[in-house]
């Protein structure tokens, strides 16, 4: 029997599913956890988060936790894996007409050994999105196998399974099209234009929305936020990736990959 708890922690609404009863507290307590360890970790809103340590070194080396040096390097893959489109570095922007004083910076400048933080002057990081990917995909595996039943978080927008589905599948719900049933272990992500970035057509290609199926929650975020920025390539660029993938663009017309014709993303 499938029973699930719901509640909102780092600025996101949190779904934790399990298909036994008596182990959904446990769950929602392993989850709630790794989500505060890693919101204390990276965070930019929280003036303690130890993010911001790293940011002000300004070309020091800095020692940081293992969970910061984690989720630093889950935004670093994800980072190479878009061929930048997705970085987590922000750089100072010099005025028009301005040339700046150090060349720009890529993710490629950013070097982590063991748990130290190697950055150069200039680098301020935001790993938001792919640190709340990271623990979504983490904690669904982690509780899954603490409690040995299947487990299904919901991060925002970001959905991870761990452990053994429920029979008929994990069934999770798509805006404007019904459910898909995620493959066992499975993850799944939507991106859509973000209002915080300014006006949607900002955006090439004009997505509206694009989802994607894949085993890996990081990979699932980073290749739909990817895509979203992708603009007319995007849906090439997912065949290319043989990534399960439905795009909506700003008319309402839904476009898929081959990948996406497969039972599990029906």
């Amino acid at each position: 029997m499938l029973v699930d708890t719901r509640w909102n922690a780092w600025n996101e609404e949190i779904t934790v599913q399990v298909t036994e009863g008596a182990a959904l507290g446990s769950a929602a307590r392993r989850v709630g956890a790794l989500l505060a360890e890693a919101e204390a970790a990276c965070s930019l809103r929280r003036g303690d988060a130890e993010i911001h340590a790293v940011n002000l070194a300004q070309g020091q080396p800095v020692r940081v936790s293992a969970s910061l040096a984690r989720l630093l390097r889950s935004a670093l893959w994800v980072a190479r894996m878009t061929d930048g489109a997705i970085s987590p570095l922000a750089t100072a922007q010099s005025p028009i007409g301005v040339p700046p004083i150090h060349p720009d910076l890529t993710f490629a400048d950013v070097r982590i050994d063991d748990a130290t933080v190697f950055a150069p002057f200039g680098a301020s990081f935001d790993i938001t999105g792919a640190a709340k990917a990271d623990t979504a995909g983490r904690a669904a595996t982690l509780a899954a196998g603490e409690l040995e039943c299947g487990v299904l978080v919901r991060v925002g927008t970001v959905v991870a399974a761990g452990g053994h589905p429920p029979a008929g599948g994990w069934q999770v719900p798509i805006a404007g099209n019904g459910t898909i049933e995620l493959p066992p272990g499975g993850a799944f992500a939507t991106a859509g234009p973000d209002p915080d970035r300014g006006p949607d057509d900002a955006l090439p290609g004009a997505w509206a929305q694009v989802s994607v199926i894949t085993d890996d929650a990081v990979w699932a975020y980073g290749a739909a936020a990817a895509a979203l920025r992708r603009g007319v390539g995007a849906v090439s660029w997912l065949q290319e990736q043989d990534l399960a993938a439905r795009l909506v663009d700003r008319g309402g017309r839904v476009h898929a990959t081959a990948a996406w014709q497969r039972p599990h993303a029906a």
